[in-house]
């Protein structure tokens, strides 16, 4: 597969993505997120749930950002469900049930597209630079 442009972004917010890299395919005319390992369940989340424009993510990162620390919120799509319990997200998908209790450590790396999480300042970090890379 061959990309015309590539931009790898190394920040620094509480080493939660420490580097990520979003790419576009001129080809496929698709714009690719690209996240580590423990973080595959919230790149699906962002690229299967919503349109390739900027404008698309702007409710949700509206309502993130009006979070104060003991606010809770939940927002369903089709594959995935976001959950923010005190400045802590969780991404899970359907599959797994809205009660199952599960931790990081019992999933196995096939399940990893499944469930993650994250904090809340980390991730609006993450969808401010996502956010600039695509169209509006």
């Amino acid at each position: 597969m061959e990309y015309d442009f590539l931009a790898l972004d190394e920040i620094q917010v509480e080493q939660q993505f420490a580097q990520f890299d979003r790419r576009y395919n001129s080809q496929s005319r698709c714009y690719l997120l690209r996240l580590g390992n423990e973080h595959l369940a919230l790149q699906q989340f962002l690229l299967d749930e919503f349109a390739q424009r900027a404008s698309a993510y702007q409710p949700l990162v509206t309502a993130l950002a009006a979070l104060g620390p003991y606010d809770s919120y939940y927002w369903q799509g089709r594959e995935y469900s976001l959950t923010v319990e005190r400045q802590e997200v969780q991404i899970r998908h359907h599959s797994l049930g809205l009660e199952t209790e599960l931790m990081e450590e019992e999933l196995g790396e096939d399940q990893l597209l499944l469930f993650c999480e994250c904090g809340l300042e980390d991730l609006l970090h993450l969808l401010s630079a996502w956010l600039k890379f695509l169209p509006q």
